[in-house]
């Protein structure tokens, strides 16, 4: 049972405080209010003297709160004052005659006494036949603190509330479909029970244990190219088209219907042609319905220049009366519910489907139902509980609960921030099978558990699992070893299972270390406006001017790209940054960029065959780019399929897609490539497909749980992370992991915003999403998020410098271009990047690295032992210093692990010395700046060396003395070359720094 406390942080209970600050005293209470200000100051305690903070203390019309010391301070004009101070649970205080002198300061202190609290309970139960206990959330108007919810499995609640007041407590059940009841409660001075009856929502068909029932004709316009007995088509004058039937422009059913449907197309008529079209039923008598109801399935492709909308006359056309209009996309498969409360008991009800437009888009109707609807129980009982980890005793959020008797009764758990008691996690379910059955608890990389469940009827039935893994630690969890030149040095890891199921961990090599990033991110900047997801050719992006970003210190700035661009690829490969396709403001275009660290700039590599903006579905496989989708040339997807290879930088074609898309979420998950969602002229589909390049072909794989397009993807770990998107109406927070063995869709956490058109990759084991639109396309963000499928939850990523939408992402973290929002606002060319989030997923041969065994598998509470070695005699060694690199630590179970960082120390030869310089160029007016991607060249008697200058200009070669005397040229396009002749020393450094002039 929940028991509320609240904290005292605020004027309310048995006396409630004035509200608002006026500008001037007024009133009785304040004299003299003229001349300078002066101030009143003190402190509010309880009886014991504990300060209280959040209490108000007013003076005439003026009002302060107190802060966390009790203190407040009041400044106001001279004059004498009644003042009181107000804290919820406490009685009120007075202080009359407070006299404020100018510039003087009074103090007056406040003494709060409590007020007695009385306990009000209660049981929270269904009251539309099944009567069962109902999860509650409880919330009391203008009372502070958290709110409380019921047990789930009983529907009791308590709260204690200060006594000498009235409160409005405010019940919302927690299961989908059940009306909330408000009830208003005076406290006296005893403890008293209130018990609440919730009903299902008759408009709903949400409630559990409760199904909807028609009585009335439904029409499924099924009569071919006719229409059905008893409609008519009536256009008026100057119509070309109008409401046919059948599928006669071959546009497929979209409104989630079967078989032959309704529809009138503006759009296959074309320019210069009008419809003003109605599709009208036949007579409906309603006089024995007392609550009757329209529904229907529907498609409604919009466009500026049309309207649909649905009338309803009962004098016999004579005269129609508006119920539904519609002036946006609804895009199909959707269903419509309009209830004709107001024409219950009338015998005589006509509907007209009225449709106008000058070269439009359409509007598809299929299964029109006018009758009425009834919510009736259906048998059965509510089971719920808590599924927890049995190594740490937390929830397990996204574990699914399954009556495998009838296994279409099934639920997932989800975190309970809000209510503490239920341990993190929670799940609920009905089922029709009451009595003895047996259900599974399961979860990816946990045990499944089985448990017998005496099922109740009308009932709530407690059924808690503890889910069983492995836990892997490693030991130690770096390796820092110093070897001499050629050397080589060893590190054994152990590695224990401290959990309760056998584990097996694998152990995969990444050059370069993971430092993850820790510094601060910009600061929030959201840009208003009106996004729409569709073709940037066929209308307005937003309708909002941009606002200004400010750079933090987490995200860096890269060199920006040669052209500004969004709805862009970006990939990594190589080491090199890739962005291509996309819309420049002005057109589509087909180029490609890759960017070089090394040279610290962006080369134009070979043009595609098609222009595509939309952000083509892409990745690389097998060391080539596949890109495919994205709207082209014409408005529509490209179906074609372009590889790109860098070694020949050229591009080839495969097999086309079989349902292209633009705005589709994609990514590359065991050697293929997924695509998800997407739009068309419409946005939002559930279709997802998979190309696998060693069979050339394409395949369906399982619908995606809802209509869905620019939705964040990442492969991790054998499966496929989807998050958010836009549906082409709304966007949403929904997030799903795909399991290529299964062939289905599972829920996960929730995004903590909804967010579409976002920058994404994968990165460390996590699905990394950041900016793009937000507040339901209402808004541009900064803000980002990582998602670790190890633990189902996500946290938050520093801010990016740029609020853009609809940009390029690649692991890294890189953000490439994008639109900063604004009415008809062009791209830009920003790249900028989150150190520390490389791909971790595949993995990358180190040549001096190695392990004794790349996987072990360990049963619970054993040990294996993992040896590592460091190899300084590999021919890639070739200078001294410090070589990093990372050992990623993969387990099949449910927890993340370090990766193990990886320091090799390399001594140089004794005979050896170091060349260390730094290369300027000159900018022409006196100043100079550090050259990236200068050429050093230092010549011997023995052999040439070409080096690179790095960001900051800076180069360095270690070699034996004994090639001296060295030649060295320092060359950069655009500057003069200089050259130079030097002597290196043994065991030293020695220093030539070079300074270019402009050519």
């Amino acid at each position: 049972m929940a028991v509320l406390g609240f904290p005292m942080t605020q004027a309310a209970g048995a006396a409630a405080a004035p509200q608002g600050t006026a500008a001037t005293a007024s009133g009785p209470e304040a004299k003299q209010a003229v001349g300078n200000h002066g101030e009143v100051t003190g402190t509010v305690t309880d009886g014991s003297g504990k300060a209280l903070a959040g209490a108000s203390v007013v003076a005439g019309s003026y009002r302060a709160v107190t802060d966390a010391q009790g203190h407040y301070n009041l400044t106001i004009p001279p004059g004498t004052y009644d003042m009181a101070a107000y804290a919820y649970g406490y009685k009120a205080k007075k202080a009359r005659g407070v006299v404020v002198d100018a510039d003087g300061t009074a103090t007056t202190d406040f003494a709060l006494d409590a007020v007695p609290h009385q306990t009000v309970t209660g049981k929270v139960t269904d009251g539309s036949g099944h009567g069962w206990p109902l999860y509650t959330k409880i919330t009391v108007s203008n009372v502070p603190g958290a709110p409380i919810f019921t047990d789930p499995y009983t529907g009791e609640y308590s709260v204690d509330l200060p006594e000498g007041d009235e409160y409005t407590l405010n019940f919302a059940p927690v299961y989908p479909g059940y009306e909330p009841v408000t009830k208003q409660v005076a406290v006296g001075d005893a403890a008293q029970a209130v018990n609440v009856a919730a009903k299902a929502d008759p408009t709903s068909d949400k409630a559990p244990g409760y199904e909807i029932k028609r009585s009335g004709p439904t029409e499924h316009f099924d009569s071919a190219t006719d229409a059905p007995a008893g409609w008519s088509v009536v256009n008026a004058d100057g119509t070309t088209g109008g409401w046919e039937f059948g599928d006669p422009h071959k546009r497929g059913n979209k409104t989630g219907g079967s078989g032959t449907f309704a529809i009138v197309d503006s759009d296959h008529y074309g320019s210069g042609k009008k419809q003003d079209s109605s599709l009208i039923s036949p007579v409906f008598d309603l006089s024995d319905n007392d609550s009757p109801e329209l529904s229907f399935n529907t498609d409604y492709k919009n466009f500026s220049n049309q309207a649909g909308n649905i009338d309803v006359s009962t004098d016999g056309g004579t005269t129609w009366t508006n119920v539904w209009n519609r002036t946006t996309v609804l895009a199909g498969p959707a269903h419509v519910e309009v209830p004709l409360t107001q024409y219950a008991g009338k015998p005589s009800v006509q509907l007209r489907f009225h449709f106008t437009a000058s070269y439009g888009y359409w509007w598809q109707l299929d299964d029109v139902f006018v009758g009425k609807k009834t919510y009736e129980a259906v048998d059965g009982g509510l089971v719920a509980g808590t599924v927890k980890d049995a190594n740490t005793g937390e929830g397990v959020v996204g574990a699914t609960v399954v009556n495998t008797d009838s296994p279409q009764d099934k639920a997932t758990t989800a975190a309970t921030p809000d209510d503490p008691a239920l341990g993190g996690s929670f799940y609920w379910m009905f089922t029709s099978k009451t009595g003895s059955h047996k259900f599974t608890a399961a979860k990816s990389k946990y045990g499944d558990v089985d448990k017998t469940v005496d099922v109740a009827a009308d009932s709530t039935s407690k059924a808690d699992f503890s889910l069983r893994a492995g836990k892997l630690t490693v030991t130690p969890n770096s390796v820092d070893k110093t070897v001499g030149w050629g050397g080589k040095g060893t590190q054994d890891l152990t590695v224990k299972n401290t959990g309760g199921a056998p584990a097996s961990l694998t152990l995969t090599e990444q050059p370069g270390g993971f430092t993850q990033q820790v510094k601060g991110g910009a600061p929030l900047n959201l840009v208003k406006g009106d996004y729409s997801p569709l073709a940037l050719g066929k209308g307005q992006t937003s309708n909002a001017a941009p606002a200004a970003d400010a750079a933090g210190d987490a995200w860096q700035p890269m060199p920006n790209l040669p052209g500004a661009v969004q709805d862009n690829i970006g990939a990594v490969f190589g080491g090199k940054v890739y962005s291509g396709f996309g819309f420049t403001g002005s057109a589509d275009t087909n180029a490609l960029y890759a960017y070089d660290p090394d040279g610290g700039a962006w080369t134009k590599l070979a043009s595609a065959s098609e222009t595509r903006e939309g952000n083509p579905a892409h990745g690389f496989i097998g060391g080539k780019l596949y890109v495919v989708g994205g709207w082209g040339a014409g408005g529509d997807p490209v179906a074609k399929l372009e590889v790109y290879d860098p070694a020949s930088n050229s591009w080839s074609t495969k097999a086309p897609s079989p349902k292209p898309y633009a705005g589709s979420g994609s990514a590359v998950l065991g050697g293929k490539l997924y695509v998800v969602g997407g739009c068309t002229s419409s946005c939002g589909t559930k279709d997802a497909t998979v190309y696998d390049p060693a069979s050339d072909s394409w395949s369906n794989i399982a619908s995606y749980p809802e209509p869905i397009s620019w939705q964040s993807c990442g492969g991790i770990d054998g499966k496929l992370y989807c998050a958010g998107g836009n549906n082409g109406t709304a966007s949403t927070k929904h997030s799903y992991v795909y399991d290529p063995g299964t062939d289905a869709w599972s829920p996960v956490a929730d995004l903590p915003a909804d967010l579409w058109g976002s920058a994404y990759s994968v990165g460390n084991g996590m699905l990394l999403v950041s900016s793009g639109v937000t507040s339901d396309s209402t808004a541009i963000t900064n803000q980002g998020y990582a998602f670790d499928p190890g633990t189902g939850s996500w946290t938050a990523l520093p801010n990016a410098n740029t609020s853009v939408y609809r940009t390029g992402g690649a692991s890294g973290f890189y953000k490439v271009g994008g639109n900063p929002g604004g009415s008809f606002t062009p791209p830009i060319s920003a790249v900028e990047v989150l150190p520390g989030y490389e791909q971790g997923g595949d993995s990358s041969d180190v040549t001096w690295l190695s392990t004794s065994q790349e996987s072990v598998t360990v049963q619970p509470g054993a040990s294996a032992t993992v040896t590592v070695t460091l190899d300084a005699s590999v021919p890639e060694i070739t200078q001294p210093g410090a070589y990093t690199a990372a050992l990623t630590a993969k387990t099949d179970t449910p927890y993340a692990n370090d990766n193990i960082n990886i320091t090799m120390h390399v001594n140089p030869p004794a005979t050896w010395g170091k060349y260390t310089g730094t290369v300027l160029g000159a900018d022409g007016k006196g100043g100079t700046a550090p050259l990236a991607g200068a050429t050093v060249q230092i010549d011997s008697w023995a052999t040439s060396y070409t080096l690179r200058t790095a960001k900051d200009g800076t180069f360095a070669l270690w070699l034996d003395t004994r090639n001296n005397p060295l030649t060295v040229i320092v060359a950069k396009d655009g500057y003069q070359p200089t050259v130079t002749t030097v002597k290196i020393k043994k065991g030293v450094a020695v220093t030539g720094d070079f300074t270019l002039k402009k050519a």
